[in-house]
């Protein structure tokens, strides 16, 4: 989904992945005379073709495992999303959040604390963001189900509304997934669009709990949650069985001997 205004950066960022994919990773991408090919896939890309054969931002989307948005400052002052390649949402939609400016999406999604300590800073950090520095970060949230793409269980991805008010309550361990974003952001040198690049990682809770400190420290996370941040990552669904179940697995790995002095020196996020 590319705006008309975003047609030039979408168009830029297309450019830069087919110049960038096959350099970098000449067994899965080959550099043609109009583009270039996804050797994984098959398929073939003209980027040179005018007007292109399909919105750039779908083209994109088919060449990396990251889901891709587009900000652009207008001159208001504030960046607004006006481009996406969004497939692995897990909670949002874009078409929900299109067009919007930064306040507005996270505002709309009730971000905590938002208004009170990231809006002014968020907006400021955009503008810094040079075309030479990638800027990356980790999130986190827990899901109920095994839906990559979109978590059913705060309600259908077709329904008007959506909300963890849905979801079942104290579902077996088996049920609860980590899910993690990095994100990505870049500017754009000749359009000045900023690029955000979201890759997912999701894994079973009782896989990563078998990692050596992982459980003490997801519990520790959890519980230092406030209420707002409680909230918004729905823990009044899944916190008991999910606590009990790290408590537990992290007592199992203190009786077989694991040693807490060495946690700071294996410490990596998010696990």
């Amino acid at each position: 989904m590319t705006a008309p205004e975003a047609y030039p950066a979408a168009l830029e960022l297309l450019e830069d992945l087919a110049e960038y994919l096959p350099a970098r990773y000449p067994s899965l991408y080959r550099r043609t005379a109009v583009g270039l090919d996804n050797l994984w896939s098959g398929e073939k890309f003209d980027t040179t073709a005018r007007p292109l054969a399909e919105d750039p931002m779908q083209m994109c989307a088919r060449l990396v495992q990251d889901d891709l948005a587009i900000m652009m400052e207008r001159p208001d002052g504030q960046y607004y999303l006006v481009a996406g390649a969004i497939l692995l949402p897990g909670f949002w939609r874009l078409e929900d959040k299109f067009g919007m400016n930064l306040s507005e999406i996270h505002t709309s999604g009730d971000v905590p604390q938002f208004r009170e300590r990231l809006e002014k800073g968020m907006t400021n950090f955009f503008r810094r963001v040079r075309p030479e520095e990638m800027v990356a970060r980790n999130n986190y949230f827990f899901q109920v189900d095994d839906d990559l793409a979109w978590s059913w269980s705060i309600g259908s991805e077709d329904a008007e509304h959506v909300s963890w008010g849905t979801a079942e309550k104290d579902r077996a361990i088996q049920h609860h997934y980590f899910r993690s974003e990095r994100q990505t952001l870049r500017r754009l040198p000749r359009t000045g669009g900023v690029v955000f690049t979201i890759r997912t990682y999701f894994h079973p809770i009782t896989e990563i709990a078998e990692e050596d400190y992982v459980p003490g420290r997801l519990a520790s996370a959890v519980r230092s949650w406030g209420d707002d941040v409680s909230r918004y990552k729905g823990k009044a669904k899944y916190g008991d069985v999910l606590l009990e179940y790290l408590d537990q697995k992290h007592e199992e790995q203190l009786a077989r001997g694991l040693d807490m002095s060495r946690e700071d020196e294996v410490r990596a996020y998010p696990y």
